[in-house]
């Protein structure tokens, strides 16, 4: 086997994600487990499994003509999930219909997929991504993650459903509820992240903007990375987390700082000055107030060589905190829809993850370490059921929060023996580290020597005595060379490059909320009963009005809108997915369509003239700085 059409289909699948997959098709000589047959009809094709003799398809051709048949009513559907690749032809024909983007395939049996990518030509369907074949021995959370978060899935998690290619597929349980336990969490945990509450959005918008004439006048990000990039592969990142487990760390910590680099977090940093234990970086990533008091403390010359790097939409209390105590800190933009419309490159990309340990992983790994150690990063409740270490400054908010988690969101432990208390942000955030992980296991080896909490899948468990007494070796010159600020004149162009970029998106969303207006009284009217216009022309206008929004130039408006969109469509998909039998159901179904929209519209109307006017005010200081140069 392996002939020409083999070669096609392997071939097309070039994305890195196949990469496992093709390297266990091409170790295939011969089938052992699976033969195939032939009827008289280039359709009529066969599987059988030799150790049962039992067939994928009683009858192929008519099964297939039945299933085709049932998808008729799914002929609206974006996505559809199949578990069973069986002869692959189902796919083939389902895929003919254009309104199915993607097609997601889970198949446990390697030599079924070894089978059908030598009969079938599916190069063009795999190239494009519209087919996608999932082994499923090579399932994880971060591929379902990854498939859940394609713009053609994630709006449509509630029209879901894995169907079973055969009745032959209905002994493969197991694997069957793996896959849709994985496929479930990634839905679950990719709304979350996805917000429910455009304040947040709208808060750090406005801090963001307040907070350029800072960013711009201190050194960037891109020159931190430049300058500080680490070249020596035995170089150790140790990140320090505030979890229950941290204390009985911080002895060797202090013992070996001078041979490790010291990635720590905001409500890490009181603790280890408390300890006389000087991180190198100290991050934050929070837009609240509350977070910011981590840094209202002055603990004198100890400051001096650590670089605070907070993310450029904190809150204004916090730089406060840093320059009455005379901190170098940089403000790093986080890759968020807003901020990189401003197009303010130089200062950016940070995405942070879910928390601050992310963060502090990502600067790590951008920094070129290839040993990431992991310390106080519990990600559960301690023994007697205490959140965070001693001392940590946000004990008091966390009260009741065991007893609310107890049993809810168990997870396996360190170690692998038995279950440890969690909570459903933690094991977000635990979630979140095994993707980083498995995304850059080929260039970093990532320790975990919390020696409690949960166990965080990839991560190599080691006690943190074992890796200080083989990994460090030799004193760091330290502190680290200092970053250079941008010339007096890229400062200066970049400030007034924003400013106009700025004012430019403002009046683009005036001119926005215009048509937003005209469409927001057309739906009402129809709610009347006085529209005035068809309801295929209001349809129209609505499809316009959205398209607009998909534009890159209209991109500054999907964080304020990102929330809203996502969890107001999710809810009328179902109904953009219903199939259609005759006229009478297309006007009902358009009628539905257009007043399930009046809600989502006026949110839209009400959320940009809210960002419009905080970014009058936000504006102000940036405004300032310019007019004091004479520059607008």
């Amino acid at each position: 086997m392996q002939n020409e059409l083999f070669d096609k289909n392997i071939k097309a699948m070039d994305g890195r994600e196949y990469k496992e997959l093709k390297d266990e098709l091409e170790k295939i000589k011969e089938l052992r487990e699976f033969a195939y047959t032939f009827g008289k009809d280039n359709l009529d094709i066969n599987i059988i499994k030799k150790r049962n003799l039992k067939a994928i398809y009683k009858n192929p051709l008519k099964e297939l003509e039945e299933k085709i048949e049932f998808f008729k009513d799914y002929d609206r559907y974006p996505a559809l999930f199949f578990y069973g690749l069986g002869n692959g032809i189902l796919y083939k024909a389902l895929l003919q219909n254009k309104n199915h983007k993607r097609i997601i395939v889970f198949e446990k049996e390697i030599e079924i997929i070894f089978i059908v990518l030598n009969l079938l030509d599916l190069s063009e369907e795999l190239r494009k991504g519209r087919l996608i074949l999932i082994y499923t021995p090579h399932m994880t959370y971060t591929k379902a993650d990854a498939i859940f978060s394609l713009g053609s899935i994630d709006r449509f998690f509630k029209t879901y459903t894995l169907f079973t290619h055969s009745n032959f597929y209905k002994s493969y349980k197991e694997d069957i509820l793996k896959t849709n336990t994985l496929n479930s969490k990634a839905i679950k945990n990719i709304s979350l992240r996805r917000g429910n509450d455009p304040k947040d959005a709208m808060q750090g918008i406005e801090q963001f903007v307040r907070n350029i004439p800072k960013m711009i006048n201190h050194p960037s990000y891109h020159t931190l990375l430049k300058k500080r990039k680490n070249t020596k592969d035995e170089n150790v990142a140790i990140i320090v987390s505030t979890g229950p487990s941290l204390g009985k760390q911080l002895p060797l910590l202090k013992k070996y700082a001078n041979k490790a680099t010291i990635f720590c977090a905001d409500s890490a940093y009181p603790i280890l000055a408390k300890h006389g234990i000087k991180p190198d970086y100290v991050c934050m990533m929070e837009r609240d107030a509350v977070v910011a008091e981590c840094f209202n403390n002055d603990f004198k010359e100890f400051d001096d060589g650590i670089t605070f790097v907070v993310a450029s939409l904190i809150h204004k209390n916090t730089i406060q905190y840093l320059e009455s105590n005379k901190r170098s800190y940089i403000l790093a933009t986080r890759p968020l829809s807003f901020a990189t419309s401003v197009k303010l490159h130089e200062f950016g990309y940070i995405s942070c993850g879910m928390s601050v340990a992310h963060m502090n992983y990502e600067l790590a790994n951008r920094l070129n370490y290839k040993n990431i150690v992991l310390i106080g990063q519990d990600l559960a409740y301690g023994e007697k059921g205490e959140s965070h270490t001693k001392n940590f400054l946000h004990e008091k908010l966390h009260d009741g929060h065991y007893k609310r988690d107890f049993d809810r969101y168990t997870t396996l432990a360190y170690g692998g023996k038995g279950e440890v208390q969690s909570s459903e942000i933690w094991n977000l955030f635990r979630e979140i580290f095994e993707n980083f992980i498995a995304s850059n296991k080929n260039k970093i080896k990532t320790y975990n020597c919390t020696e409690g909490g949960a166990r965080i899948e990839g991560a190599i468990e080691k006690p943190f005595k074992e890796i200080c007494e083989t990994l460090l070796t030799k004193d760091l010159h330290k502190p680290f060379p200092k970053i250079p600020k941008l010339s007096k004149e890229q400062r200066i162009n970049l400030m007034l490059k924003s400013y106009k970029q700025i004012k430019k998106q403002m009046s683009l969303a005036d001119t926005f909320l215009k048509e937003c207006k005209k469409i927001k009284n057309q739906l009402a009217d129809l709610k009347r009963g006085k529209l005035k216009i068809t309801l295929e022309q209001l349809n129209q206008n609505l499809d316009k009005l959205k398209a607009r929004l998909d534009l890159n130039r209209y991109g500054f408006l999907f964080e304020i809108l990102g929330p809203t969109l996502h969890h107001e469509e999710s809810i009328i998909a179902p109904l953009y997915v219903q199939s259609i039998k005759n006229e009478s159901e297309r006007q009902n179904k358009l009628f539905a369509w257009l007043y399930a929209h009046e809600s989502l519209v006026e949110s839209i109307f009400e959320l940009v003239t809210i960002q419009n006017m905080t970014l009058k005010k936000a504006i102000i200081p940036l405004q300032d700085e310019l007019e004091k140069r004479n520059l607008i």
